[in-house]
């Protein structure tokens, strides 16, 4: 094929594979070659598309698209075009071009599913070649890379008869791997192995040894195990009444504090009021949390605790972050670091480094919150911490969003989803949940991100998580909006709006009213429908709206030109 007079230019490695797929799209043209491509860079993929695309065509190849959906079969998207283009059935030259296994999910999107989507296209691709003979042309399967290796196990009668398999490599950022970051606030606790008891059991010996002696020292350490257990409940969606075991919580961490004060145990009291202030960040009470950790900070440096004084310096970065009071989240982060060194705390110090990253990653420096993200990497791994390296993928797809890296993105979101169901961490659950749902949404695919979003909302609100919950809500309003029912997306706002006055999230409250005005410039209320949340409005579409009064403004203008024109010809004919 000749080159088209402009075309990008690749590195040289990829020129040299760019080479050999031009020469397999022009020399297999009237024989079936599937040739698979992985490539990771949406970027680089879509230059190379439009590259060779443009020389087929000067070769007088057409080039046809099929990018696969929840039932991600090859076949059926090649079927579907030949019965619509009589080129293809009169055997023109062709290309065909098939995208979107990159976006499949490994997981399944509800419980009740039988495959996910990725074992849904695998297991099409695997009975595909009796299906495909009839289809001599080159078909070229994009892929990541990361499913280009699974291929050839998942699918070894079609791995044994493809054509080729090529590779580009990234060219639009340095590449990094996926790293570990930071446990959130209720996970910097002082680490204990404590077992929790049922309740029921718990409260019977508090009970037993109250009436023996209410003032004996044991009952400090019961109550804390009382508000351990309560709390660990409530996180993980298992609360059977979720407001009156938060209460609970709360109760049990205060009489724990107010009792080791009393026997003037400040270590344990420290550590008690490190994980009520845990608790309350986890519940979105910001400012509480601060509170506690605060006082939690005030004894370890009293008693010399530097390993506390380190662990209740990186809670109030925590919490400060939540709040959006980023330099002084950075402050305090900044000097846990520093402590932690100092005593060789790895555990800690990766923590720190990893919230670091989440502080600058929210300041919109990607770069700087990436470096920090590898450092922690490198601890995370020696220490082996699953949950640590599930939020950290969860953080690195955030990273690779905001960069619009978006195949990448998903990839992290997958992973991390899989550890934290396998751990139970039904608030890193949500979190991923939710993650996806934004990334598909920036994808254009609404509904589906709003099936993520719902799965999320579920659990926040199951577990408590208040500024999550409004967060999904309000992610979820902008999905109503692009599916233009604004009545479902204008009562998401309101709701979401309710939550942040509530946590005084006042930056936020600001997001809502500003989503809500835009909304009712949209249309009036008048006509805005009230259909079920998640269904789509079948108020008139503004655009619409514009164009027909465009037209008719148009039409009206045409009609009294005609009418001047008409005058004026009648006027000069009687002079």
């Amino acid at each position: 094929m000749s080159e088209p007079q402009f075309f990008h230019h690749f590195n040289e490695q990829n020129e040299e594979v760019y080479d050999q797929l031009i020469s397999l799209i022009e020399t297999t043209q009237g024989r079936l070659a599937p040739i698979i491509v992985g490539c990771d860079d949406a970027k680089l993929r879509q230059q190379v598309i439009d590259r060779y695309e443009g020389e087929a065509a000067q070769a007088k190849i057409r080039a046809y698209r099929i990018v696969l959906g929840q039932e991600p079969s090859v076949r059926a998207g090649l079927m579907a075009l030949r019965e619509r283009e009589a080129h293809l059935q009169a055997g023109g030259a062709a290309v065909f071009t098939v995208t979107g296994a990159e976006w499949l999910l490994r997981i399944k999107v509800h419980s009740a599913d039988e495959q996910s989507d990725l074992d849904k296209f695998f297991g099409y691709l695997q009975w595909t070649r009796e299906g495909l003979r009839e289809f001599r042309y080159p078909i070229v399967i994009w892929v990541s890379h990361r499913i280009l290796k699974e291929m050839s196990y998942r699918t070894p009668d079609f791995w044994s008869w493809r054509k080729a398999v090529l590779r580009f490599v990234d060219e639009s950022m340095p590449s990094f791997e996926a790293m570990p970051t930071e446990p959130r606030a209720s996970d910097l606790e002082p680490q204990t192995d404590d077992f929790l008891p049922p309740i029921a059991e718990l409260q019977a010996e508090i009970d037993q040894l109250t009436e023996r002696n209410a003032e004996a020292a044991g009952l400090a350490t019961l109550y804390e195990r009382l508000g351990k257990v309560y709390a660990h409940r409530v996180r993980h969606g298992e609360a059977e009444n979720l407001a009156d075991e938060q209460e609970q919580t709360i109760a049990a961490f205060h009489e724990a504090i107010g009792r080791y004060h009393s026997q003037k145990n400040l270590f344990a009291q420290g550590g008690v009021l490190t994980a009520l202030g845990n608790f309350l960040g986890s519940q979105s009470r910001y400012v509480e949390a601060i509170r506690f950790h605060q006082q939690s900070l005030d004894i370890a440096q009293e008693i010399g605790d530097r390993n506390g004084k380190g662990r209740s310096l990186c809670n109030l970065g925590n919490a400060y972050e939540s709040l959006e009071k980023f330099q002084q989240a950075i402050e305090f982060l900044q000097q846990a670091l520093v402590v932690q060194r100092e005593i060789g705390d790895r555990n800690l110090e990766s923590n720190s480094l990893g919230n670091l990253g989440n502080v600058y990653r929210n300041l919109g420096q990607y770069q700087q919150a990436i470096e920090f993200y590898q450092q922690s990497l490198e601890i995370m791994r020696e220490i082996r911490d699953q949950r640590g390296e599930a939020n950290l993928l969860n953080n690195l797809g955030i990273s690779s969003s905001s960069l619009k890296q978006y195949q990448r993105a998903i990839e992290f979101y997958q992973q991390s989803l899989e550890i934290q169901r396998e751990i139970g961490d039904r608030q890193g659950e949500a979190a991923s949940l939710g993650n996806l749902g934004t990334t598909y949404r920036n994808l254009g695919q609404h509904q589906r991100a709003i099936e993520f979003y719902q799965q999320s909302l579920e659990i926040k609100r199951r577990i408590g998580d208040r500024r999550g919950e409004a967060a999904s809500l309000f992610n979820m309003a902008i999905a109503l909006t692009k599916l233009d029912n604004r009545w479902g997306a204008s009562q998401l706002y309101k709701q979401s709006k309710h939550i942040y006055e509530d946590l005084q999230l006042d930056h936020k409250v600001e997001d809502c009213k500003t989503a809500i005005y835009q909304l009712q410039q949209i249309a009036s209320p008048q006509t805005i429908s009230h259909p079920m949340c998640c269904n789509v409005s079948s108020a008139p579409s503004p655009r619409r709206y514009r164009q027909k009064m465009l037209w008719w403004g148009w039409f009206l203008v045409r009609v009294a030109m005609g009418v001047a024109i008409a005058l004026a010809i009648a006027w000069w004919l009687k002079k």
